[in-house]
């Protein structure tokens, strides 16, 4: 294993200066997907034919995240609600949730977990969270946009909130397709558009609900940079006007037509949330997303195995959005800062119940 500068351990191969890697970066992805041989095989059903075969293996894992100068990656993956019987959900959560601690404990320092959840049965899920949190030590929960037709604001959600809020829990969200919008243009699709547009309606949902603010202890994770969320930044502002860009000020739709504005403002709101980088990983949607949120909210994600540690390292670097601290922000220390702690350095604690 290589060194870094400082003479430490690293996680440096040789072809990273390929992609622009400096030998002190040890960055954080918190959006990296795992799986298990029993979870391809659920996934594995006409009905759901968006996703491509599971084929995650942690020796793969590994040898990617070396590659780009990746010390730790926080596994996450949920079994979709429409899929199986509460049942299997409700096992299948707890088989990838004991699945990640294993890999954790097996490759120190190297992985995290989100705690995949088994929705939509409540009382599985809150059975699900305190046993992530308390026998495996995870570093949070992972959640989807929407389900069975409710967005993350609604009230179905609330018994999960107040416990999540009283951890002051890391929530990570990745979007799936509601069954609105399933097979809206044939020809498309629906990653192409509709991930990124239910990340927007659930935003929207978590704020202009009352949610962010009667939670205020549960820190949000958004997937693919928020979505369409900054293009929509002028919709979001509805009824008020801010200045985003400082010395430019930017006015939102008028009334009558707006919905109800949090305390201090929906921007205020926008601002306390985080953002990854999978799938955006490139100047023109890291440069509308670092001009609505700071920097010190944006979190490195590569969205593997979908995308590989290496081209979304790439991207970000060749990027020029970002000064080298911030930069450094990004791969590392927001996270570090998020957590208050590694990822993963509480997983050891519960070894012996998770294997």
């Amino acid at each position: 294993m290589a060194e870094n500068a400082d003479g430490k351990p690293g996680v440096l191969a040789s072809g990273a200066g390929q992609i622009g890697l400096r030998k002190s970066d040890r960055m954080i992805d918190v959006h990296h997907h795992h799986g298990t041989a029993r979870f391809a095989k659920f996934m594995d059903q006409p009905s759901d034919r968006a996703f491509p075969p599971n084929t995650w293996r942690v020796e793969d894992a590994l040898e990617d995240m070396d590659a780009a100068g990746v010390a730790t990656a926080v596994l996450s993956q949920f079994p979709p609600y429409h899929l199986g019987s509460a049942d299997e959900r409700r096992s299948l959560a707890r088989e990838l949730n004991e699945a990640a601690a294993r890999h954790a404990l097996d490759h120190p320092g190297r992985f995290g977990i989100f705690t995949s959840l088994p929705l939509p049965s409540i009382d599985d899920c809150l059975a699900e969270i305190a046993y992530g949190f308390d026998v495996l030590g995870a570093d949070g929960v992972a959640m989807s946009t929407s389900v069975d037709g409710k967005w993350l604001g609604h009230p179905f959600f609330e018994p999960l909130y107040e416990e999540l809020n009283r951890r002051k829990a890391v929530v990570y969200v990745h979007p799936y397709t509601p069954a609105c919008c399933t097979g809206l243009v044939p020809e498309i699709p629906e990653y192409i558009i509709e991930y990124g547009t239910d990340t927007t309606r659930t935003i929207g949902s978590l704020i202009w609900s009352g949610t962010t603010v009667k939670y205020p202890d549960i820190r949000f994770i958004m997937s693919h940079g928020g979505g369409t969320m900054p293009f929509l930044i002028e919709r979001f502002l509805a009824g008020t006007q801010a200045e985003i860009v400082p010395g430019i000020v930017t006015k939102g739709k008028s009334p009558p037509f707006v919905p109800p504005q949090p305390p201090g403002g929906v921007l205020s709101e926008l601002r306390r949330m985080y953002y990854d980088t999978a799938q955006c990983a490139n100047p023109i949607a890291l440069r509308a997303l670092r001009d609505v949120v700071n920097p010190s909210q944006i979190l490195y994600g590569s969205d593997y195995f979908y995308r590989t540690n290496v081209e979304t390292a790439r991207g970000l670097n060749t990027s020029q959005v970002f000064s080298e601290p911030e930069l450094d922000g990004v791969k590392q220390l927001n996270a570090l800062s998020l957590f208050g702690r590694h990822p993963g350095s509480c997983i050891k604690c519960a070894g012996s119940h998770s294997r």
